[in-house]
This record gives C-alpha cells, sequence and structure tokens, in this order.
C-alpha cells in the first residue's frame, strides 16, 4: 500500500514545512498531501483546523504558499503531491492560475471537501485537467458512490467512524466499504483516511483491500520531534 503524508503547509511557518516535507522524503515517503491553510475548513479536526489558523495568522499570501510547493516539486521531481483545498483558497488564487500550477508541479489530485457545492467550478476545473478525490463516508449517501464512478480521482474512504456518526447497517467496517465500491464498479486507487492512528491499523486497512493510507494527527503531533523519520518509516513499513 502507498503511504500519504500530510503536511499542513505554513504551520508553523512555510520554511519549516518545507524542512518537514525533507524529512518525509528521506524516510522513504513518496507521496504527500500538502493543504493550503484556511480560517473554517469543512470536515476537518480541530488540530488541523488550529494549525491552519495559526498558518494563516504568520501568512495569509497564498502565492507564497504556491512558491513554497513549487520549492518542493523542484527538490523533488517524482514526488507525488496531492493538494487539499476548499472553494474558498480555489476562488482567492484565480481559475487559471491554479489550473497553471496544477500543470506545472504535476500535481496528482486535489482533495476540495466542499467541491460538489459547486458543479459548475468543478466541471470548469476538470474540464481543464485537474482531477478531484471523491469521498465515502460511513454514512455515504448514493450520491457519493455516484461521484466515485463518474470520477477520475483516487477515492478517499473513511478508515474508521468518528464517536457518535452515524453508520450504515452493513457497512461498518473497512473491509465492507472497500469490498462495496469494487463491486459496484469502482476502479479508481482506493486510499483510506481519518482516524489511523497506529501500524495495527494500518494492518487493519491493508487487509480491507485499500491501495494507499494518509496519516494525519499522529504524526503532526511530533512533526518537530527527532522521532518523526522512524515514526514514518514505521508506518510505511507496515503498509508494505
Amino acid at each position: 500500500m502507498k503511504f500519504i503524508g500530510y503536511i499542513p503547509f505554513g504551520y508553523p511557518n512555510i520554511e519549516k514545512s518545507i524542512e518537514i516535507v525533507e524529512t518525509y522524503v528521506a524516510a522513504g515517503c513518496k507521496a504527500l498531501e500538502i493543504s493550503f491553510p484556511t480560517y473554517d475548513p469543512v470536515d476537518e479536526s480541530e488540530m488541523i483546523t488550529e494549525y491552519m489558523r495559526k498558518a494563516l495568522s504568520n501568512c495569509n499570501d497564498y502565492e507564497k504558499y504556491m512558491t513554497g510547493i513549487q520549492c518542493v516539486r523542484d527538490k523533488h521531481p517524482n514526488l507525488e503531491i496531492n493538494l487539499l483545498m476548499f472553494v474558498d483558497i480555489i476562488d482567492q488564487i484565480g481559475l487559471e492560475k491554479l489550473c497553471s500550477f496544477y500543470t506545472k508541479n504535476r500535481i496528482a489530485c486535489i482533495i476540495c471537501p466542499d467541491i460538489d457545492t459547486n458543479k459548475e467550478l468543478k466541471a470548469y476545473l476538470v474540464g481543464n485537467g485537474i482531477k478531484f478525490s471523491s469521498p465515502v463516508h460511513y454514512d455515504f449517501t448514493e450520491a457519493e458512490i455516484k461521484n466515485c464512478l463518474n470520477n477520475d480521482g483516487f477515492v478517499y474512504v473513511q478508515a474508521f467512524p468518528t464517536k457518535g456518526q452515524k453508520v450504515i447497517e452493513g457497512y461498518d467496517t473497512p473491509d465492507k466499504i472497500i469490498s462495496y465500491l469494487k463491486r459496484v464498479g469502482v476502479k479508481q486507487p482506493i486510499y483510506a483516511g481519518v482516524g489511523i492512528k497506529t501500524v495495527e491499523d494500518v494492518q487493519l486497512i491493508k487487509a480491507a483491500g485499500a491501495d494507499g493510507f494518509f496519516v494525519g494527527g499522529t504524526l503532526m503531533r511530533i512533526m518537530e520531534d527527532d522521532s518523526l523519520q522512524l515514526a514514518i518509516k514505521q508506518f510505511i513499513d507496515a503498509g508494505k
């Protein structure tokens, strides 16, 4: 399985984020999810929201974030880069500029949790070559499944339900959801994220048939510790 590391870009600052990318790469990471910060991110954890707000308090110029990611791409031409951003960020960057940035930096996919609130915007960006991930939650809807079948980007499956979340009967574990997605004809890679905290979680996701997995909060908590590189390696090894 592919390990995808999460970088809350701009926290504590852009320069430090670039250094953290180097730690991930040195540990053997070949794919990243890099976020553009926004003040009120949709469906994100309190930790990610806090990190994004702190990043914005240090720098609210998205041009500088784009320059930082360009630096990452220049240093690592073969690194897979996925972006996490929201519609308000897309609006601030501008459509033509985003399309150019996406193509120039060979971005693999954009994770945009609220992109389906603006069908015309999504259609324009997809028409200009941008791929979006398709989310699937434990309380998934018919629309989510249809979106998976119609999108070119990877499928982002919620790894584990959150406390108190509605769960559809018969689809209460990752293996059941992933099996269902494959059964209905999903061909894109299926990556799991949200709630993966231990190597044992990774092994469960692997057994469920996922093609890759995201680790966020667990590694974010030790981003500035010497133990980060070893922890990344342990997660990568667990997915092999």
